[in-house]
């Protein structure tokens, strides 16, 4: 019997809400469906046998990694596409994918994933080569990177961008979640401090619990470890990112933060929208008009391709609407009125648009 050319690897605990759907969005899609059961309580094994994926149960034991290697382990496809239970496949092209998984030069290929509603997309390293030598690593936050930078420096394999296309549709319960997470992300760090993207997480957990002082020690500790890197990915903006939000939104002083970060991430959209944030609140309307306007300017849906996502408020009416209040404490009434015209004709159901278009355009008028 010919080995499958693709395998997709799941690992699940009570997903019985989500696991129908995304296994029927890999039917007929991938060769073979590999299910490991960390100790679901619902009905998630049922749903994945009746479905004709491969059930493999296993205890958890407090590691991503390990579950995620298990099922790895577990499928017999010359390629594996790992996904969640709570996401689903929304584009596949088999005929272009089979051309993508023939070129004998390339480890892995990013996909495109939305995380969450109302965001844009991003690329993650979800497609790769079924060999021993390429496992997770990571209790939380489990990753191939370590393994695939090797496999390229030992190998020169490399990596491409398929037009594979995955949403995330799950949010688990905050409390839930930071019992889980909070000991994962802490024992991490302990082993590994340098890791940028647990601190920005450890941060955002301890904020969810309200213990806002521990995030932002946190998200200090985070953007202290980017200070010492010679050299930064998108990723590593996180920590500056999450503290500059924090700080404005305490009306602290953020100035010195984002002057760093957009030093180092200066394509970082979301760094922009907060420092025209920090010049709104100063009124120094003049100077935060051209960032406004540099993410008016920016098409959210061709952020595609990019290592980040970004909430798509931040573009598009939102940033026609920013522009227009900047002009409208600027006293430049007929201006306001038309960026908030923009910012209707993109959200034309938004009242609060067209009432605020309508009063500036009726101050201009009476000059």
């Amino acid at each position: 019997m010919p080995r499958p050319l693709l395998s997709a690897a799941l690992i699940v605990r009570n997903e019985e809400r989500f696991l129908e759907s995304c296994l029927r969005s890999l039917l007929g899609r991938v060769d073979e469906i590999v299910v490991v059961d960390t100790g679901s309580n619902d009905r998630s094994p049922e749903i994945a046998q009746s479905l004709g994926a491969r059930l493999v149960r296993r205890a958890w034991s407090d590691d991503f990694a390990a579950a995620r290697n298990v099922s790895v382990e577990a499928a017999r496809g010359e390629w594996i596409l790992y996904i969640d239970a709570d996401e689903e496949v929304v584009h596949f092209d088999r005929a272009a994918l089979e051309l993508d998984l023939a070129d004998p030069r390339v480890a892995c290929y990013t996909v495109r994933l939305r995380p969450r509603e109302g965001y844009t997309r991003y690329r993650e390293h979800r497609l790769f080569r079924n060999r021993p030598d390429l496992r997770f690593q990571g209790v939380i936050h489990e990753s191939l990177l370590p393994a695939l930078s090797a496999l390229r420096e030992r190998e020169g394999l490399g990596e491409g961008a398929s037009a594979v296309t995955l949403e995330h549709y799950g949010y688990a319960d905050p409390k839930a979640k930071a019992e889980r997470d909070l000991p994962l992300l802490r024992k991490r760090l302990r082993s590994e401090p340098g890791h940028v993207y647990s601190w920005a997480h450890l941060g955002s957990t301890l904020a969810a619990q309200g213990d806002l002082a521990g995030a932002e020690a946190a998200w200090r500790r985070g953007a202290a470890v980017v200070r010492e890197r010679r050299s930064r990915t998108a990723g590593d903006s996180l920590p500056h990112l999450h503290l500059a939000r924090h700080l404005l939104d305490q009306q602290r002083d953020a100035t010195a933060l984002l002057e760093e970060a957009r030093r180092w991430f200066p394509d970082n959209h979301a760094l922009t929208w907060l420092a025209a944030r920090r010049l709104f609140g100063l009124r120094r309307f003049e100077e935060a008009m051209p960032l406004f306007a540099q993410l008016a300017a920016t098409d959210a849906a061709l952020l595609d391709e990019g290592e980040l996502a970004y909430d798509a408020s931040i573009f598009g009416a939102n940033a026609h609407a920013a522009l227009g209040l900047c002009a409208f404490h600027l006293r430049r009434y007929a201006e306001s009125a038309a960026h908030y015209a923009r910012a209707e004709a993109i959200a034309p159901n938004d009242a609060g648009f067209r009432a605020k278009r309508m009063f500036a355009a009726a101050k201009a008028l009476s000059g």
